[in-house]
């Protein structure tokens, strides 16, 4: 398992292995929404341990700094809230009867959309100081 979590020398499978782990916090993120929407816990805490779980797993696979890890967890964590509070009220004032399943699948929208964002902008290595 750990050699698939590792970058190799094929920029494709690179991109398709990031893109899984993507799927896989957004899973995660659908089954927390899912289950824990509606308690008197919440799910906000949850959500946003799991986006920083999520950026700092993309950081780790192309090996990028902790301070790139820092910006792009911040950012990913308020866009995430935004985007995610946003695009439910959005949904639910077109179809009020889903319930529950609008916080879902913004939720998996979000964070599918910022899991990409995260991957095309770690990807190239821009954030390698000093590269030519």
């Amino acid at each position: 398992m750990k050699r698939f979590f590792s970058r190799s020398d094929n920029a494709r499978r690179d991109i398709l292995r990031a893109n899984v782990i993507v799927l896989l916090f957004v899973l995660a993120h659908a089954l927390v929404c899912l289950f824990l929407h509606d308690t008197k816990v919440g799910d906000g805490i949850f959500l946003t341990c799991l986006t920083i779980g999520m950026v700092f797993a993309l950081i780790k696979f192309y090996g990028a700094t902790f301070d790139v890890f820092l910006g792009l967890a911040f950012l990913a964590c308020f866009a995430g809230f935004y985007i995610g509070t946003e695009g439910a009220g959005l949904l639910e004032r077109w179809v009020p009867s889903w319930g529950v399943w609008i916080n879902v699948i913004v939720t998996m929208i979000t964070t599918g959309l910022l899991g990409t964002v995260v991957i095309l902008l770690v990807h190239k290595n821009w954030h390698v100081a000093g590269k030519q």
